[in-house]
């Protein structure tokens, strides 16, 4: 797969489909784990994130709450294997019941969002083997108010997940408990009680 450089404009429709690089280092390793079951990009904005999986074979089901922007991106397909891999949903991932029943996604990647109430039914509908990544905003500015405290994503998953890796950074001012969590889990056979 060629990918764009990250240096070209923001606002650009090549810097819109930039891959995170957590994810386009992993990508390989998350889709032969999915073995053919449809990847979900939660939150997936522009579909930058999915079209490594696209470019990969995989089946991707976009979610957002607006699918405006991938729409824009679809229309002026620069990548024709996207339309017929993938499919959009339009999703209020807040208030809108979840969609997807139990052990019918490979993979689930989340990138720049994080709604901890999601978890149980990421756990849920992750089948087992599968992976979940999750990576949270950086902690720029003020969007430190929108991230976890120290050790909850973890404690939160641990009980369904393996990690194989989890990073957590300190952000916002000194006497925030914020951090910006990176991680990658396969899901277990088994919940441990």
């Amino acid at each position: 797969m060629k990918h764009t450089e990250t240096r070209n404009k923001p606002g650009s429709t090549a810097h819109k489909l930039t891959p995170s690089p957590f994810v386009n280092k992993l990508a390989s390793k998350i889709a032969r784990a999915a073995a053919g079951v449809p990847i979900l990009d939660v939150a997936s904005g522009s579909g930058r994130n999915a079209i490594v999986f696209v470019n990969l074979g995989c089946e991707v089901i976009c979610v957002d709450i607006s699918l405006t922007q991938l729409e824009a991106q679809l229309s002026g397909s620069h990548t024709p294997e996207f339309s017929s891999r993938s499919s959009l949903k339009k999703l209020d991932l807040v208030n809108d019941p979840w969609p997807f029943g139990s052990a019918t996604v490979g993979a689930i990647i989340v990138v720049d969002f994080l709604l901890p109430t999601l978890f149980p039914h990421f756990e849920c509908s992750l089948f087992p083997g599968g992976y979940l990544l999750i990576e949270t905003v950086s902690g720029r500015g003020g969007n430190y108010l929108q991230l976890p405290a120290a050790g909850t994503v973890k404690s939160a998953l641990q009980h369904a997940f393996a990690f194989d890796i989890y990073e957590e950074r300190k952000v916002g001012p000194v006497d925030s408990n914020a951090v910006a969590v990176k991680l990658l889990a396969r899901r277990l056979s088994d919940p441990q009680t």
